[in-house]
């Protein structure tokens, strides 16, 4: 969430929200395979085509989120109990000292 208050972009960060879109990216959900075979020797679900999302990596997710934060001057960050498992919370602290590092004014919130 993007909001004015005086003369100051402010963004704000549910990281329960992140933790979501990011355990979608992982989920592998995205992905699928081709079917193989001919409908004389299918099961009753052949012919289904494959499933045709396609996912970006964490990485680009990160990027992208990186990305919407340009030109925000302060970061409100909500939920950091969500920030709790290995590879998640390694990707948010680095997205956070990223903002940092752009003069970003990094605030915690709980609600």
């Amino acid at each position: 969430m993007l909001r004015c208050e005086e003369e100051k972009q402010i963004a704000e960060l549910s990281c329960e929200k992140l933790f979501v879109h990011y355990s979608d990216v992982n989920s592998g959900f995205h992905e699928a395979e081709a079917e193989e075979g001919t409908m004389d020797d299918a099961d009753w679900w052949a012919g289904e085509p494959p499933l045709l999302i396609h996912s970006i990596d964490p990485d680009k997710f990160f990027s992208n989120v990186m990305q919407d934060l340009k030109g925000v001057d302060s970061l409100r960050v909500l939920d950091m109990e969500w920030v709790v498992q290995g590879d998640f919370r390694i990707r948010v602290e680095t997205l956070l000292a990223a903002a940092r590092a752009r003069g970003v004014e990094v605030v915690f919130q709980t609600r």
